[in-house]
């Protein structure tokens, strides 16, 4: 299962981590897998190539991490990225809910 992990601090979008295989189907044929991963990366290019952020980022087979500072987090254009990303995860989910966990923390001051 793909486990995914999104904070936010008092409704902002301030991190997300993803960890895990769907074991949908043989690595390189998981289109699981396939999906979460550009999703994932897809918002973390958005935030460095076309915002030209440089949120820090950690990768390693089955697992992607990115946070941004707060300041970072709040602005408009961040948001619109994450919460897309936040979309289309929830989306995937709706279609392979045997392989998908999302979970959202945070909401409250911090």
């Amino acid at each position: 299962m793909i486990k995914i992990k999104i904070d936010r601090i008092n409704g902002t979008i301030v991190s997300f981590a993803a960890e895990g295989h769907a074991q949908y189907a043989q690595q390189g044929q998981d289109i699981i897998c396939a999906a979460v991963s550009a999703i994932l990366q897809t918002a973390a290019f958005g935030l460095i190539n076309y915002l030209e952020l440089d949120p820090e980022i950690a990768t390693t087979d089955g697992w992607l991490s990115c946070q941004l500072e707060l300041e970072v987090a709040r602005n408009n254009e961040v948001q619109a990225i994450l919460e897309t990303m936040l979309a289309g995860l929830e989306e995937t989910k709706k279609e392979y809910p045997d392989y998908i966990k999302i979970n959202e923390g945070g909401g409250n001051d911090a």
